[in-house]
């Protein structure tokens, strides 16, 4: 088990990545978070997804999911799925 942790963490990597963090709940509260290929995919993504919650015509959407896109330094693993966050977060959205 021990040499099966080792690999593991030789697998994983750091990085400055554009992540496309997603925030919800009562109180609000980073829930999804995904590494982007580019700051333009990021937006794209965004868009995409705030068209989907205001749905329809409508021009505006009153629940609490909020998303944004940042640039980031992070751990990740070998599919690129981030496993801690190296910059803060929290200072980063202030």
């Amino acid at each position: 088990m021990h040499e099966r942790r080792r690999e593991d963490e030789a697998l994983m990597a750091t990085g400055t990545f554009f992540v496309l963090l997603l925030f919800f709940g009562e109180p609000t509260q980073l829930k999804e978070y995904t590494i982007r290929d580019s700051l333009s995919e990021c937006l794209t993504t965004k868009r995409t997804i705030e068209r989907g919650l205001r749905g329809g015509k409508s021009r505006e959407y009153n629940g609490s999911v909020r998303l944004s896109c940042k640039e980031l330094e992070v751990e990740h693993d070998e599919d690129y799925r981030i496993v801690r966050f190296i910059t803060d977060v929290d200072t980063v959205l202030r």
